[in-house]
């Protein structure tokens, strides 16, 4: 089951060339509605996911209460790393443990695949996991974090003897190195793992008070093709980038002092008002990062250059005031595909009701979930029912190219 979609943005400025003729194909991915089995063809296999990343060898990584799976190119999931259970363990993958800590004070949604491995923040033992291969056999390792020691701004460290506070997010750049996000700010390991080095603290237009330095709960992170890092941070609600070089900048999202339907919708990124999203995916040749998740329940498009306007992919509305919501008392999500029209309350719902995306692969498709809600069911116009609660977004070529 396919549908394709466009964005409901006709009056939005261009950032980037043709953007404005994206067209995405909507595929039934894994997790089918009413539960499954563990791993499997991919149509049938269940289990949460709440963060994916994929490699260049068209493999995908999942992160699933306390297991890593993997699937691979022909459509296969099973477990990779972790016994299931919380805990912390190095060594062969089938016996590592993680406190991934989703749903937890400590939880985020990341995982990153890069050159020299697939990273994991794991949050409740305040460390970097690795995972990969040696001589044929799966392994995790600790990466970075676990320690103690804190440095000032430009100074460097063992990288497992750093100490991250709050929330960690990561991600990898093509050169191998991870950039990792915690409240207080940001550090970057080198590709070797064996230093790490305090960037410095976020930009200080993201602190409601100019005499305070800015803590930011970061959920998620993801890097493009040129080695730009992205991170989106939930509650202050804020997107920031870091270069190369390691200049943060202070991307998209506003402070707002009470979320309404007429502080919420597009324009130029630094006046946009995001509603507690959860999740960025960004396109590997650095053309946009798109966010979703918390209160929003549509995905939108941020033009990574800071200009021009953000964009809506898909909109639903947001809790409380979507015109068609997943609960009982509102009925059934219902798509709309052929919809042109802009964000609530001034035009009309365009596609599925995504309540977090869960990251992207190699080619820079995306991967949304739909929540479990009471009674919620999510049907296509037209076509019925979604069979998989997790599915892929798949961005065509102009002229319906793959």
């Amino acid at each position: 089951m396919t549908l394709t979609l466009a964005f409901a943005c006709g009056f939005c400025v261009a950032a980037g060339p043709d953007w404005r003729e994206e067209r995405w194909v909507v595929e039934e991915f894994t997790h089918v509605l009413g539960g499954g089995p563990e791993g499997g063809p991919l149509a049938q296999a269940g289990g949460e996911v709440y963060a994916l990343c994929g490699d260049h060898e068209g493999r995908l990584f999942l992160a699933s209460g306390q297991f890593i799976d993997i699937v691979t190119p022909d459509g296969m999931r099973s477990h990779l790393a972790g016994t299931g259970e919380p805990g912390y363990r190095d060594g062969p993958a089938h016996q590592a443990q993680f406190r991934l800590g989703f749903n937890a004070y400590y939880g985020a949604h990341n995982i990153a695949c890069g050159p020299n491995g697939v990273f994991v923040p794991d949050g409740g033992n305040r460390a970097v996991r690795r995972i990969y291969k040696r001589d044929g056999v799966w392994q995790v390792e600790t990466w970075a974090g676990g320690g103690a020691r804190r440095t000032g701004t430009g100074d460097s460290a063992g990288a497992k003897d750093m100490r991250f506070s709050g929330t960690i997010s990561l991600a990898v750049s093509p050169s191998g190195e991870v950039t990792v996000a915690d409240d207080g700010g940001y550090y970057r390991v080198s590709a070797d793992g064996k230093s790490i080095r305090y960037l410095g603290p976020w930009p200080q237009s993201t602190s409601r008070n100019p005499d305070r330095p800015p803590k930011l709960n970061i959920m998620m992170g993801d890097a493009d093709a040129h080695g730009v890092v992205y991170f989106v941070s939930r509650t202050p609600d804020f997107v920031i980038r870091i270069d190369p070089d390691g200049t943060a900048t202070h991307l998209a999202g506003r402070f707002v002092e009470v979320a309404t339907r007429l502080s919420i919708g597009d324009g130029p990124p630094r006046e946009a008002f995001f509603d507690t999203p959860t999740s960025i995916a960004v396109q590997p040749d650095g053309s946009a990062a798109y966010v979703c998740g918390g209160d929003e329940y549509d995905i939108r498009r941020v033009p990574t250059d800071g200009n021009g306007t953000t964009a809506t992919l898909m909109n639903n509305g947001r809790w409380g005031i979507a015109s068609i919501h997943p609960n009982r008392s509102r009925g059934a999500a219902v798509v709309k595909p052929n919809a042109t029209g802009r964000l609530r309350p001034d035009g009309e719902l365009t596609d599925l009701m995504v309540s977090h995306l869960v990251g992207r692969d190699a080619q820079g498709n995306l991967y949304g979930a739909i929540n479990f809600w009471t009674g919620m069911t999510q049907y296509v116009e037209g076509r019925g029912l979604l069979g998989t609660r997790l599915f892929r977004l798949r961005r065509e070529a102009a002229g319906g190219r793959s």
